[in-house]
């Protein structure tokens, strides 16, 4: 009986470990992180550090970033963060100062293949005009079935929502936890793209939907543009769920704007 109430104890006192994603232009604490380094908040207020537990639920509001392997040393407790409490299935925790342990590939939160869906996000940022054209033009025509197999091929493997879906998958960012076959690399391409298109641009590369004045939509050819790049992200950072001829298919866009494949 002792030896398992020690048992519980340590658990409870185990140093709580996770990763935190830095934004580059980020001004916060976690801003000179190295291994080693001690990060620490002034006070006990928000903006607070967020060590995330998995991978999978990390989010990147904005990219480029880094990357970093934590140890959680001054967790906000329940009360100090009773205005806004987290849900059970948060996924993450809150912390006044953490312990540096390590800096992480960034491109582990895309999978195995992560550092090639680095390379589509990084392109996505640094479209031009023309080469977002030539990219909505270039797409092959049978790309979005070819998405919507590879999609149901990872989700059966998986087991996650949409299971019993036979629909279109084509565009589609996520679908939950995790989020995709690439984890959160969808949406940050479409991010990326968005915000590429607004600084070459201006605002008016934002389209108004009818009848939802809180939801826009991009304008052509920007908005094409993010389908080559979607099939290119999952054709590469998922090969174990496409086949020879659909990785070629979703490729082609790529392909045919930039030469070789993302390395």
């Amino acid at each position: 009986m002792v030896r398992f109430i020690k048992d519980i104890l340590s658990r409870i006192n185990s140093p709580q470990r996770g990763y935190v994603y830095v934004e580059r232009d980020d001004p916060g604490v976690m801003t000179a992180a190295k291994p080693g380094a001690r990060a620490q908040i002034p006070g006990r207020s928000p903006p607070w550090i967020v060590v995330n537990h998995d991978l999978a639920v990390v989010t990147v509001a904005r990219w480029p970033g880094s990357l970093w392997y934590v140890e959680v040393v001054d967790p906000i407790t329940p009360e100090e963060q009773k205005d806004s409490p987290l849900r059970a299935d948060a996924g993450y925790t809150r912390a006044a100062a953490v312990k540096v342990l390590k800096q992480v590939a960034v491109g582990e939160l895309f999978g195995a293949h992560g550092s090639k869906v680095c390379t589509v996000i990084n392109a996505a940022g640094e479209l031009t005009l023309e080469t977002a054209g030539r990219l909505a033009e270039s797409r092959h025509a049978h790309a979005s079935e070819a998405a919507s197999r590879l999609w149901r091929a990872w989700i059966a493997r998986h087991q996650v929502l949409f299971a019993g879906y036979r629909g279109d998958f084509d565009g589609v960012i996520s679908v939950g936890r995790p989020r995709s076959p690439i984890g959160v690399a969808l949406g940050v391409v479409s991010a990326q793209v968005g915000r590429r298109a607004e600084a070459v641009a201006g605002k008016s590369v934002w389209i108004d939907v009818p009848d939802d004045p809180e939801e826009v939509y991009l304008a052509k050819p920007w908005s094409g543009a993010q389908h080559p790049l979607f099939d290119a992200a999952l054709a590469v950072g998922a090969p174990e769920f496409v086949s020879a001829a659909d990785r070629s298919i979703l490729l082609e866009g790529w392909r045919s704007v930039f030469g070789d494949d993302p390395a």
